[in-house]
């Protein structure tokens, strides 16, 4: 993929933008380089190069019942449980792009407003990944989030897929993209670091000397 755009575009939430800009024509979508951030970098490279004896990288593209945290709790309570490892040995971190995974490091105001609202309208193919939301009730998979970050775990969350759904969403919901990504940036829970793209992340988690596993394609 060389630039941005091409991301997006095959990206699999992204797919049905056409659809989306023809039912919403009076909603003038932004472009994907107005919907900027500022990248803290020093803090992603201190979560990187924190001190841990083992360090692994899990890559999600969907939610699948959380299971990108499933598996980073197994390798945790492997080396704790079983090797007799100290808490804190373990860096597990997971790096969230591409599609669905986003959703796990949004808080339920995001969810509530901006994700079910916009899968339900919108993006029917991906209900099966929302199976476990209720409308009103938030993220199902906070408490799980914020269980692993009290561990030592880090999260990274593709800007890229942000800025990409903040599209879809702004065309479903009829409201301005930016608005839309100006909340979803809001929404990221503690302990997650927004990046610019998910790729460049699972590259720099390699090079930090993290072993990698892709949890869902």
């Amino acid at each position: 993929m060389n630039t941005r755009k091409d991301f997006l575009i095959t990206s699999s939430v992204f797919a049905l933008a056409p659809a989306i800009a023809a039912a919403s024509p009076s909603t003038k979508p932004a472009k994907s380089d107005e919907l900027r951030f500022d990248f803290d970098r020093s803090r992603f490279n201190e979560m990187l190069a924190k001190p841990a004896k083992h360090k692994q990288c899990f890559g999600a593209t969907k939610i699948e019942d959380g299971s990108v945290m499933n598996g980073m709790s197994n390798t945790m309570n492997a080396y704790e449980q079983y090797l007799g490892e100290a808490p804190g040995s373990v860096h597990t971190a997971a790096v969230l792009y591409h599609g669905a995974a986003i959703a796990l490091a949004l808080n339920d105001a995001v969810w509530n407003d901006v994700l079910l609202p916009t899968v339900k309208n919108a993006l029917p193919d991906l209900k099966d990944q929302f199976k476990d939301a209720r409308p009103g009730k938030g993220n199902p998979y906070a408490k799980q989030f914020a269980g692993m970050v009290a561990r030592g775990s880090s999260f990274f969350v593709c800007h890229n897929a942000i800025a990409g759904f903040a599209q879809m969403a702004g065309g479903a919901l009829k409201r301005p993209a930016e608005n839309v990504h100006a909340a979803i940036m809001a929404g990221i829970l503690p302990g997650a670091l927004v990046v610019p793209a998910g790729v460049m992340a699972i590259n720099a988690c390699q090079e930090a000397k993290f072993t990698y596993i892709q949890s869902s394609l």
